[in-house]
């Protein structure tokens, strides 16, 4: 992937028998997160059903977001117990480059 902003979308539909296991892994992921260098957002989104999770976050480079997804403690704990655990019926992650970004979110430029 080139340089400059980089988006990524995940998307999961949850096996209903396994989400509590899953969503009780969720908090520490969340709080190394809100702290990675390179964030410019990240929102969840598709959580309605409560089986359908995803997430929506914008980068300042491929370099940033690699950095949070192999060097997060808590995401690589999560990624490597997916598997086993059998969180979802399906998964998708998508890395996109960004043309161009305009607007706030929470009173914050992105």
């Amino acid at each position: 992937m080139g340089t400059g902003l980089v988006a990524s979308i995940t998307r999961a539909r949850l096996r209903p028998t396994r989400a509590l296991s899953f969503w009780r892994a969720v908090p520490p992921v969340v709080d190394d997160l809100a702290a990675t260098p390179g964030l410019r957002l990240a929102l969840g989104i598709g959580e309605a059903p409560i089986g359908l999770q995803g997430t929506f976050s914008l980068w300042e480079s491929d370099a940033a977001l690699r950095a949070f997804a192999h060097g997060s403690a808590a995401h690589r704990s999560a990624v490597r117990r997916t598997e086993p655990e059998r969180w979802y019926a399906e998964e998708l992650f998508a890395r996109l480059a960004v043309l161009d970004v305009e607007g706030t979110y929470e009173g914050r430029p992105v």
